[in-house]
């Protein structure tokens, strides 16, 4: 936690890079899932090779509003609360949505990068983009895992 009164003009400065304006602030949980989200978005976005990413600038100005409005929220109630920017457990529950996108995602990677791969490889020994096929995978299980959601006991039995 901070000790003392957060300064504005460095949380600004130290926002600048996604994540380390809440760090400063004390809110680890929320700054290191800014930085996940950012440097992540961009590890992806080279990885699958996708060009521009637009979410990324969204992303960026999200995080320092946020890291100010943290810092806003000190000068009036004089803590400030490191409350997750995603919620897990809210998302296995009650975002059935987000984990079947998650699937056609990757089942439209697979389509579009793979099928005609797997095809040719029964009539060409051309390269196979393992990396886009180990993704779209990956994408599926996480779909697959967040509309799973957790088994709740309900009057002694399990769902």
């Amino acid at each position: 936690m901070q000790h003392g009164k957060p300064s504005l003009i460095l949380t600004f400065f130290l926002s600048f890079i996604p994540g380390v304006g809440h760090l400063y602030l004390g809110a680890m949980n929320r700054g290191l899932q800014f930085m996940i989200l950012f440097f992540g978005s961009i590890f992806l976005v080279d990885f699958l090779r996708l060009g521009f990413p637009f979410w990324l600038p969204i992303i960026w100005f999200y995080g320092l509003f946020d890291a100010l409005q943290k810092t806003r929220d000190y000068t009036l109630y004089g803590e400030i609360v490191d409350e997750p920017l995603i919620q897990w457990e809210a998302l296995r529950t009650k975002q059935p949505w987000l984990g079947w996108g998650l699937i056609v995602l990757g089942a439209y990677l697979l389509a579009d990068r793979h099928l005609g791969r797997l095809w040719s490889l029964y009539f060409d020994t051309g390269w196979y983009d393992f990396r886009s096929l180990l993704t779209a995978v990956l994408l599926i299980a996480l779909g697959v895992f967040i509309l799973r959601g957790k088994k709740v006991k309900n009057s002694g039995e399990k769902q």
